[in-house]
């Protein structure tokens, strides 16, 4: 039980919708984060509020209470519902069966959550799968607060809350609204009776938050009781939304259908016969504990494992927009111009990343995307040049794919869109007077010192870059070349298909540009790999993943030999099962773990900390290293570079993947438990080695 309970606290499930609502939570249950949720809602501004964190489950059976639901205290546990917990699942929703004390099948509870797609509301589903009936009693605790913040001791003791009651017939609705804030929350009970409970649970603490350096206690609150029995094999539903619930039995339909779609592991049970009286040989087979594997050996074979893998991916799609990383992140230009190549490989993936680029060509500045588009609606900032530079290879590869379908006339419309686009932005910065960097006289880009967390390694600490690469970033050169050359591609596919004579011709300039940086990119090579960046006229030579960055993208300078340099460099220096770390363990700077204060933290943030982003760049310069290997080796050799995450899907011990991993013996998550490009840098190699199956085979 110690084991399975470590095992499932390590593991998050995640729930999203298109509005960037979600709800997150611990395969146990117990609560480790602030963000932890049923309803966490969001606006077209990302802007999010908690506003239930969880349920007090209380549950009779033949006159004996007892809880599914777990709380921590700064020094315990309590109650401990885990204890009760016989196994989770989580994807493509997270479902739990609990039990009595010992673990039994006279005494079986299934729960389910789900979210609806469109609307902040989320669905909790009980099924009674016991020989006897069941009571329970269920309090909602609120938290209605912005979900970054915490209430602090006696935020309720003034009695924060209005809250009403309506019953109509079999059915139960309530509101509850804090009047500090008037945020409010709508709930619905299918059958029983809700009453007013006002309670005051204090002090709940946030063990994750402790460990990331920020306050980790708060009290919220309870305003009612769900109260309903089950018969065996009957189920109940709640509902919870930050808006009035019309139709809510239409809602239920609604959720449930979302999720039919998507395949279920192999052992969650579905109902237990209603028969009371069977042999004994036949015992075994009606037994949902016996049933149940307890190793996890498959839960998703490759196919339906894809298809959950594309369900985690779908879950930052948001606002025509993509979340960065749930829970504390919201659209970021940098990861959504990264995340975007494996969005537009979904089904109607690029027709959704076309709209993406277009909002976001829209609110350039100086030919500089916007690095945050934050939460809240605040003011994006501008602080970096990759974004701008993947942005336009996005462009050409979302437009690719949109070209192979659709009329002559809208391709026409789409080409000439974009490259009046790409146009604007190469010109201002490749020749408009800029601040925060301007190009050499050898054609690199050259980052001023003001700009010198202006790439993806971005961390700072007191203002200063932790990892500043001002000078001349491997990487950010390298995009560069790759920009000027898919504008080339740009209008030569225009071309193919312009009417009569009105061809687009290339700008000189650029083309003069790309000549100059690709002879000057010899500067980076250091003998068996790429420097990090260039200081003026001196060499930075750090191992990296900018480098495998740079080898990665389809116009690289470099020969096959020098490629398989980088490669193999990377992987004795910086590979790991998660990931790549972002500096060799062999450089002084190097950090072994990401614990700590934000500072602290910040500090580890480039120096050595793995991220699981980086696969894809690996993978695609082995693969571009060596083009004539089989398919045979191809698969075998990415199936050992991916198996950490492939397996972690397949087995159903992850939902998602998180943002980074510790630089020495990396084994637990860390950062976000959700981050957009980890999930997408795993999908786009999938498709990539489906596409090489077709090819190759």
């Amino acid at each position: 039980m110690a084991n399975y309970f470590l095992e499932t606290q390590s593991h998050e499930w995640i729930l999203s919708n298109k509005n960037g609502a979600y709800a997150l939570g611990t395969g146990n249950l117990v609560p480790q984060r602030k963000y932890h949720s049923l309803l966490t809602k969001s606006d077209e501004r990302f802007q999010r509020f908690n506003l239930v964190a969880s349920l007090e489950e209380m549950l009779e059976w033949r006159s004996n209470n007892f809880y599914l639901d777990s709380n921590h205290y700064s020094n315990c546990i309590y109650p401990e519902g885990f204890l009760h917990l016989v196994k989770s699942w989580l994807r493509p929703y997270p479902v739990f069966l609990f039990s009595a004390l010992p673990h039994n099948d006279d005494v079986l509870i299934k729960k389910q959550i789900m979210m609806d797609e469109e609307n902040n509301i989320t669905l909790i589903k009980y099924q009674n799968f016991s020989i006897g009936k069941l009571k329970f009693k269920i309090s909602p605790k609120y938290a209605m607060r912005n979900h970054h913040l915490l209430n602090p001791a006696g935020a309720w003791d003034s009695y924060d809350m209005a809250f009403e009651i309506c019953q109509e017939g079999d059915c139960q609705q309530a509101m509850v609204r804090r009047r500090s804030n008037n945020l409010e929350c709508y709930s619905w009970l299918q059958k029983g009776l809700i009453e007013e409970d006002f309670r005051i649970y204090r002090n709940q603490y946030y063990p994750r938050e402790a460990t990331r350096g920020y306050p980790a206690t708060e009290d919220v609150a309870a305003a009612f009781s769900y109260n309903f029995t089950l018969l065996p094999n009957e189920s109940n539903y709640l509902l919870f939304s930050d808006k009035p619930l019309d139709n809510p039995e239409d809602i239920v339909l609604k959720i449930e259908n979302r999720y039919k779609k998507y395949p279920i592991p192999k052992d969650i049970p579905q109902e237990k016969p209603l028969e009371t009286k069977l042999l004994e040989e036949d015992m075994l087979a009606h037994s949902i504990m016996q049933s149940l594997d307890y190793d996890d050996e498959i839960m998703f074979a490759d196919e339906d494992y894809k298809k959950i893998l594309e369900m985690s991916l779908s879950d930052f799609m948001a606002n025509n927009d993509i979340v960065a990383g749930f829970p504390w992140f919201g659209a970021w230009g940098r990861d959504t111009m990264i995340v975007l190549e494996g969005i537009i490989k979904m089904p109607n993936g690029a027709e959704y990343a076309w709209e993406v680029l277009k909002k976001y060509a829209e609110q350039r500045r100086n030919g500089l995307l916007p690095n945050m588009l934050a939460e809240s609606g605040q003011t994006g900032n501008y602080d970096s040049i990759d974004a701008t530079l993947w942005f336009i290879i996005r462009l050409y590869e979302t437009l690719d794919i949109l070209s192979k379908k659709g009329s002559t006339k809208q391709k026409i419309a789409n080409w000439r869109l974009a490259i009046r686009i790409t146009e604007d932005t190469l010109q201002k910065i490749l020749f408009a007077e800029q601040d925060s960097f301007f190009i050499r006289d050898d054609g690199l880009i050259h980052l001023n010192h003001s700009f010198a967390s202006a790439t993806w390694m971005d961390a700072k600490v007191d203002g200063q870059a932790v990892t500043p690469r001002d000078g001349s970033p491997v990487e950010i050169n390298a995009l560069l070349i790759n920009a000027l050359s898919y504008y080339e591609l740009m209008i030569e596919r225009y071309n193919e298909i312009a009417p009569g004579n009105k061809f687009y011709v290339l700008n000189d300039s650029f083309v003069e540009s790309k000549e100059l940086l690709i002879e000057s990119f010899a500067k980076f090579w250091m003998g068996d790999y790429l420097a990090d960046r260039l200081y003026h006229n001196e060499v930075i030579a750090e191992y990296r993943p900018n480098a495998v960055i740079a080898a990665s993208l389809p116009f690289t300078p470099l020969s096959i030999d020098k490629l398989q340099m980088v490669y193999e460099s990377a992987h004795v220096e910086l590979f790991t099962p998660y990931g790549l770390r972002s500096l060799s363990p062999r450089h002084y700077q190097f950090q072994k773990k990401y614990i700590g204060s934000v500072k602290n933290r910040d500090s580890a943030y480039h120096q050595g900390t793995v991220w699981a982003w980086l696969f894809l760049p690996f993978v695609k310069t082995w693969l571009r290293a060596y083009p004539d290997k089989s398919y045979a080796d191809v698969k075998e050799h990415i199936g050992y570079l991916i198996n950490s995450f492939r397996n972690g899907y397949q087995r159903g011990h992850i939902a998602s993947i998180a943002e980074i991993w510790d630089g020495d013996k990396p084994h637990f998550p860390k950062g976000a438990p959700a981050q957009a490009w980890s999930v997408s840098a795993l999908y786009a190699i999938e498709h990539i080695l489906s596409n090489l199956e077709g090819e190759k085979s």
